[in-house]
Protein backbone atom coordinates (compact mmCIF):
# COMPACT_ATOMS: atom_id res chain seq x y z
CA UNK A 1 0.00 0.00 0.00
CA UNK A 2 1.20 3.35 -1.32
CA UNK A 3 1.94 5.83 1.53
CA UNK A 4 -0.53 8.51 1.66
CA UNK A 5 0.00 11.88 -0.60
CA UNK A 6 -0.38 14.10 2.78
CA UNK A 7 0.80 14.79 5.00
CA UNK A 8 4.54 15.85 3.98
CA UNK A 9 7.24 13.69 4.66
CA UNK A 10 8.75 14.96 8.24
CA UNK A 11 13.11 13.72 9.76
CA UNK A 12 14.23 14.24 13.11
CA UNK A 13 16.31 17.18 13.42
CA UNK A 14 19.66 17.10 14.14
CA UNK A 15 20.17 14.01 11.65
CA UNK A 16 22.27 14.23 8.11
CA UNK A 17 19.53 12.43 5.99
CA UNK A 18 17.79 15.63 5.21
CA UNK A 19 17.89 14.84 2.01
CA UNK A 20 15.58 12.26 1.53
CA UNK A 21 12.53 13.10 3.23
CA UNK A 22 13.09 17.16 1.25
CA UNK A 23 13.22 14.89 -2.20
CA UNK A 24 10.33 12.80 -1.39
CA UNK A 25 8.65 16.23 -0.33
CA UNK A 26 9.42 17.89 -4.09
CA UNK A 27 7.76 14.97 -5.46
CA UNK A 28 4.21 15.09 -3.83
CA UNK A 29 3.89 18.88 -3.98
CA UNK A 30 5.15 18.57 -7.41
CA UNK A 31 1.77 16.07 -7.85
CA UNK A 32 -0.50 18.15 -6.25
CA UNK A 33 0.47 21.39 -8.26
CA UNK A 34 1.47 19.74 -11.42
CA UNK A 35 -0.56 18.77 -14.32
CA UNK A 36 -1.82 15.42 -14.18
CA UNK A 37 -1.85 14.03 -17.52
CA UNK A 38 -4.22 11.28 -17.60
CA UNK A 39 -6.12 8.78 -14.83
CA UNK A 40 -7.44 6.63 -17.77
CA UNK A 41 -4.46 5.42 -19.14
CA UNK A 42 -3.74 1.78 -17.66
CA UNK A 43 -0.64 0.66 -19.68
CA UNK A 44 2.71 2.09 -17.74
CA UNK A 45 4.42 4.86 -20.56
CA UNK A 46 7.30 3.31 -22.05
CA UNK A 47 9.18 6.73 -23.06
CA UNK A 48 7.89 8.96 -19.92
CA UNK A 49 9.83 12.40 -19.51
CA UNK A 50 10.70 13.36 -16.36
CA UNK A 51 8.04 15.21 -13.95
CA UNK A 52 5.58 13.12 -15.90
CA UNK A 53 2.31 12.24 -13.53
CA UNK A 54 -0.74 10.17 -13.77
CA UNK A 55 -3.26 8.63 -11.81
CA UNK A 56 -3.90 5.05 -11.84
CA UNK A 57 -6.71 3.65 -13.42
CA UNK A 58 -8.19 0.10 -12.54
CA UNK A 59 -6.49 -2.73 -14.59
CA UNK A 60 -2.78 -1.17 -14.88
CA UNK A 61 -0.11 -3.06 -16.56
CA UNK A 62 3.35 -2.74 -16.43
CA UNK A 63 6.58 -3.21 -14.43
CA UNK A 64 5.89 -0.53 -11.69
CA UNK A 65 2.36 0.25 -12.18
CA UNK A 66 1.21 -3.26 -11.98
CA UNK A 67 2.28 -3.04 -8.38
CA UNK A 68 0.66 0.44 -7.40
CA UNK A 69 -2.49 0.56 -6.20
CA UNK A 70 -5.81 2.11 -8.10
CA UNK A 71 -5.84 5.60 -7.66
CA UNK A 72 -2.61 6.37 -6.41
CA UNK A 73 -1.15 9.30 -7.66
CA UNK A 74 2.13 8.47 -9.76
CA UNK A 75 4.84 10.71 -11.34
CA UNK A 76 8.46 9.82 -12.84
CA UNK A 77 11.41 11.39 -11.48
CA UNK A 78 15.26 9.90 -12.48
CA UNK A 79 14.43 6.37 -14.43
CA UNK A 80 11.35 5.66 -11.90
CA UNK A 81 8.10 5.49 -11.03
CA UNK A 82 6.78 6.85 -7.14
CA UNK A 83 3.39 6.37 -6.18
CA UNK A 84 1.21 7.93 -3.72
CA UNK A 85 -1.83 7.42 -2.33
CA UNK A 86 -4.96 10.23 -2.30
CA UNK A 87 -5.45 11.87 0.71
CA UNK A 88 -8.75 13.75 1.73
CA UNK A 89 -9.40 16.99 0.46
CA UNK A 90 -7.00 17.10 -1.82
CA UNK A 91 -7.49 18.47 -5.11
CA UNK A 92 -5.92 17.71 -8.48
CA UNK A 93 -5.49 19.08 -12.32
CA UNK A 94 -6.63 16.11 -14.33
CA UNK A 95 -5.71 17.17 -18.13
CA UNK A 96 -7.48 20.90 -17.42
CA UNK A 97 -10.24 19.39 -15.40
CA UNK A 98 -10.24 20.07 -11.69
CA UNK A 99 -11.09 16.74 -9.30
CA UNK A 100 -11.48 16.66 -5.74
CA UNK A 101 -10.83 13.14 -4.10
CA UNK A 102 -13.81 11.93 -1.78
CA UNK A 103 -12.97 9.21 0.28
CA UNK A 104 -16.24 8.32 1.25
CA UNK A 105 -17.00 6.81 -2.55
CA UNK A 106 -13.33 6.32 -2.54
CA UNK A 107 -13.18 8.16 -6.29
CA UNK A 108 -12.05 11.86 -7.57
CA UNK A 109 -15.04 14.13 -8.39
CA UNK A 110 -15.30 16.62 -11.29
CA UNK A 111 -15.73 20.14 -9.62
CA UNK A 112 -14.30 22.15 -12.10
CA UNK A 113 -12.05 23.63 -15.36
CA UNK A 114 -8.75 24.16 -15.10
CA UNK A 115 -9.39 27.68 -16.23
CA UNK A 116 -12.27 30.39 -16.70
CA UNK A 117 -15.90 30.89 -15.68
CA UNK A 118 -17.75 27.94 -13.72
CA UNK A 119 -18.27 24.23 -14.32
CA UNK A 120 -21.51 22.53 -14.89
CA UNK A 121 -19.48 19.15 -14.81
CA UNK A 122 -20.82 16.68 -11.53
CA UNK A 123 -23.92 16.01 -9.97
CA UNK A 124 -26.70 18.35 -10.96
CA UNK A 125 -30.58 18.48 -10.08
CA UNK A 126 -34.08 18.49 -12.19
CA UNK A 127 -37.01 19.28 -10.80
CA UNK A 128 -40.04 17.03 -12.26
CA UNK A 129 -43.84 18.64 -10.82
CA UNK A 130 -46.35 16.78 -10.61
CA UNK A 131 -48.11 18.93 -13.27
CA UNK A 132 -45.46 17.31 -15.44
CA UNK A 133 -46.88 13.23 -14.69
CA UNK A 134 -49.64 11.67 -15.58
CA UNK A 135 -50.96 8.41 -13.91
CA UNK A 136 -49.81 4.90 -15.74
CA UNK A 137 -52.60 3.25 -18.03
CA UNK A 138 -52.28 0.45 -15.99
CA UNK A 139 -52.49 0.81 -12.08
CA UNK A 140 -52.66 4.54 -12.19
CA UNK A 141 -52.97 6.92 -9.12
CA UNK A 142 -55.60 9.61 -9.24
CA UNK A 143 -55.65 11.77 -11.94
CA UNK A 144 -53.80 15.70 -11.50
CA UNK A 145 -55.70 17.07 -8.43
CA UNK A 146 -55.85 21.35 -8.37
CA UNK A 147 -56.51 22.70 -5.17
CA UNK A 148 -56.49 26.82 -4.71
CA UNK A 149 -55.38 28.10 -1.64
CA UNK A 150 -56.32 31.93 0.06
CA UNK A 151 -56.19 35.22 -2.09
CA UNK A 152 -52.31 35.80 -2.28
CA UNK A 153 -51.39 32.09 -2.13
CA UNK A 154 -49.96 29.32 -4.65
CA UNK A 155 -52.11 27.13 -6.41
CA UNK A 156 -51.36 23.85 -5.50
CA UNK A 157 -51.02 20.54 -8.03
CA UNK A 158 -50.51 16.82 -7.00
CA UNK A 159 -50.85 13.45 -7.87
CA UNK A 160 -52.72 11.61 -4.99
CA UNK A 161 -52.06 7.93 -4.06
CA UNK A 162 -54.23 5.22 -2.19
CA UNK A 163 -52.88 4.20 0.84
CA UNK A 164 -53.74 0.39 0.28
CA UNK A 165 -53.12 -0.21 -3.36
CA UNK A 166 -50.11 0.63 -4.80
CA UNK A 167 -50.43 2.95 -7.94
CA UNK A 168 -47.94 4.53 -10.70
CA UNK A 169 -47.26 7.70 -12.42
CA UNK A 170 -45.28 8.11 -15.19
CA UNK A 171 -43.05 11.29 -17.07
CA UNK A 172 -39.60 10.83 -19.04
CA UNK A 173 -36.60 13.11 -19.40
CA UNK A 174 -34.88 13.41 -22.51
CA UNK A 175 -31.52 13.75 -20.57
CA UNK A 176 -28.77 16.04 -22.09
CA UNK A 177 -25.72 14.44 -23.84
CA UNK A 178 -23.00 15.23 -21.26
CA UNK A 179 -25.17 13.33 -18.56
CA UNK A 180 -22.81 10.11 -17.51
CA UNK A 181 -24.89 7.45 -18.14
CA UNK A 182 -24.67 6.49 -14.77
CA UNK A 183 -27.00 5.69 -11.60
CA UNK A 184 -29.41 8.78 -10.83
CA UNK A 185 -31.17 8.99 -6.98
CA UNK A 186 -34.27 11.28 -5.89
CA UNK A 187 -36.35 12.63 -3.53
CA UNK A 188 -39.65 13.16 -3.17
CA UNK A 189 -41.75 16.60 -2.44
CA UNK A 190 -45.44 15.44 -1.03
CA UNK A 191 -47.76 16.64 1.53
CA UNK A 192 -50.99 14.72 3.20
CA UNK A 193 -54.52 15.62 4.21
CA UNK A 194 -56.32 15.57 8.21
CA UNK A 195 -54.92 12.31 9.99
CA UNK A 196 -54.44 11.76 13.52
CA UNK A 197 -52.13 8.70 13.39
CA UNK A 198 -49.18 7.04 11.56
CA UNK A 199 -47.95 8.86 9.40
CA UNK A 200 -44.88 7.11 7.33
CA UNK A 201 -45.08 7.49 3.41
CA UNK A 202 -42.60 5.17 1.18
CA UNK A 203 -42.37 6.36 -2.46
CA UNK A 204 -40.69 4.71 -4.99
CA UNK A 205 -38.48 5.32 -8.37
CA UNK A 206 -37.56 3.06 -11.19
CA UNK A 207 -36.39 4.19 -14.75
CA UNK A 208 -35.70 2.94 -18.34
CA UNK A 209 -33.56 4.14 -20.86
CA UNK A 210 -34.27 3.74 -24.62
CA UNK A 211 -31.93 5.03 -27.44
CA UNK A 212 -32.46 6.00 -31.13
CA UNK A 213 -34.03 3.31 -33.14
CA UNK A 214 -34.25 0.94 -30.09
CA UNK A 215 -38.07 -0.63 -29.07
CA UNK A 216 -40.35 1.45 -26.71
CA UNK A 217 -41.36 -2.17 -25.43
CA UNK A 218 -38.61 -2.15 -22.26
CA UNK A 219 -38.79 -3.04 -19.00
CA UNK A 220 -38.23 -1.20 -16.16
CA UNK A 221 -34.98 -1.11 -13.82
CA UNK A 222 -34.97 -1.76 -10.26
CA UNK A 223 -37.03 0.86 -7.94
CA UNK A 224 -35.13 2.48 -5.35
CA UNK A 225 -37.11 4.05 -2.11
CA UNK A 226 -37.19 6.68 -0.24
CA UNK A 227 -39.39 7.01 3.51
CA UNK A 228 -40.61 9.90 5.08
CA UNK A 229 -42.88 10.91 8.16
CA UNK A 230 -45.64 13.45 7.75
CA UNK A 231 -47.65 14.34 10.63
CA UNK A 232 -48.87 18.12 10.00
CA UNK A 233 -51.95 18.53 7.74
CA UNK A 234 -50.93 20.63 4.88
CA UNK A 235 -47.25 21.01 5.11
CA UNK A 236 -44.96 20.20 2.38
CA UNK A 237 -42.76 17.51 3.29
CA UNK A 238 -38.81 17.08 1.13
CA UNK A 239 -38.16 12.89 1.47
CA UNK A 240 -34.51 12.13 2.34
CA UNK A 241 -32.68 11.15 -1.15
CA UNK A 242 -32.90 7.85 -2.23
CA UNK A 243 -30.22 5.36 -2.65
CA UNK A 244 -28.86 4.56 -6.35
CA UNK A 245 -30.90 3.65 -9.22
CA UNK A 246 -29.80 1.80 -11.78
CA UNK A 247 -31.43 2.67 -15.18
CA UNK A 248 -32.65 -0.10 -16.83
CA UNK A 249 -31.75 -0.80 -20.75
CA UNK A 250 -28.50 0.25 -22.03
CA UNK A 251 -28.08 4.21 -21.38
CA UNK A 252 -26.31 6.16 -24.07
CA UNK A 253 -25.87 9.55 -24.88
CA UNK A 254 -29.49 11.81 -25.20
CA UNK A 255 -31.22 9.10 -24.35
CA UNK A 256 -35.31 9.50 -23.73
CA UNK A 257 -35.49 8.07 -20.00
CA UNK A 258 -38.82 6.94 -18.98
CA UNK A 259 -39.58 7.27 -14.89
CA UNK A 260 -42.25 5.11 -12.71
CA UNK A 261 -43.06 6.61 -9.15
CA UNK A 262 -45.01 5.13 -6.94
CA UNK A 263 -46.32 4.64 -3.29
CA UNK A 264 -45.03 1.76 -1.53
CA UNK A 265 -48.23 0.39 0.45
CA UNK A 266 -47.16 -2.93 1.22
CA UNK A 267 -43.78 -1.69 3.06
CA UNK A 268 -44.16 -1.80 6.69
CA UNK A 269 -42.39 1.84 6.53
CA UNK A 270 -45.86 3.09 5.08
CA UNK A 271 -48.49 3.54 7.76
CA UNK A 272 -50.61 6.57 6.57
CA UNK A 273 -54.35 5.02 6.21
CA UNK A 274 -55.02 8.53 3.56
CA UNK A 275 -53.82 9.47 0.41
CA UNK A 276 -50.59 10.78 0.01
CA UNK A 277 -50.09 13.80 -2.35
CA UNK A 278 -47.35 13.88 -4.56
CA UNK A 279 -46.28 17.21 -5.51
CA UNK A 280 -42.81 16.15 -7.55
CA UNK A 281 -39.70 14.88 -7.46
CA UNK A 282 -35.98 15.92 -7.55
CA UNK A 283 -33.99 14.21 -9.46
CA UNK A 284 -30.54 13.77 -9.39
CA UNK A 285 -28.45 13.10 -12.37
CA UNK A 286 -24.11 13.32 -13.23
CA UNK A 287 -22.98 15.02 -15.81
CA UNK A 288 -19.19 14.44 -17.03
CA UNK A 289 -19.00 17.66 -19.22
CA UNK A 290 -19.75 21.59 -19.22
CA UNK A 291 -20.97 21.48 -22.75
CA UNK A 292 -23.53 18.72 -24.98
CA UNK A 293 -21.43 19.10 -28.13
Amino acid sequence: MSEPILPLAVWQSGTNEASIPANDNALRLEILNGLILSDVTAAQPGSPADGDIYIIPSGATGAQWSSFDENDLTIFSDGNWYAYAPAPGIVVNVDGTLKAWDADTSAYVDIGGGGGGGSTVGRQSIYVAAAGMRPSVSGGCAALALSAGASGQPDIATLDFDPTTQEYAQFALALPKKWNEGTITFRPYWSHAATTTNFGVVWSLQAVAVSDDDPLAANFGTAQTSSDTGGTTGDLYHGPESSAITVGGTPAAEDMVFFRVSRVTGDGGDTMAIDARLHGLMVYVTTDADTDA
